[in-house]
């Protein structure tokens, strides 16, 4: 997922459908986010264009919560941090990503071979 994606996807979240100034505000959020999560030990390989649905997760989760402070704050800061938690449990976030296999041309699940 491309940074551009993930900011599509954070204005979902906060169901922000126009384009305008506040986009800005929006994407000030997801890299807070991204910030935090690397602030906890995540490898910026994780972060660079986040696949990992956790990772996602966390990210969208912490824009809900930060964008517009609501009487919901507590309980959507404890899903971030939950989220956190899970991700804190989980070593591979802090090693460098493994390197995505290159697709054998010969491999017809991958498109090549005839």
């Amino acid at each position: 997922m491309t940074k551009a994606e993930l900011l599509s996807a954070a204005k979902l979240r906060v169901r922000k459908s126009a384009t305008d100034g506040l986009d800005a505000d929006v994407e000030r959020l997801v890299d807070t986010a991204l910030s935090d999560l690397e602030r906890i030990g995540v490898k910026s390989s994780w972060l660079s264009a986040p696949e990992d649905p956790l990772l996602i997760e966390a990210v969208l989760s912490y824009v809900k919560a930060n964008y517009s402070i609501s009487d919901d704050y507590d309980t959507l800061i404890g899903v971030y941090n939950m989220v956190l938690t899970k991700i804190k449990g989980c070593a591979k976030y802090f090693a460098e990503k493994p390197e995505e296999p290159a697709a054998d041309p010969a491999d017809p699940a991958a498109g090549g071979g005839d």
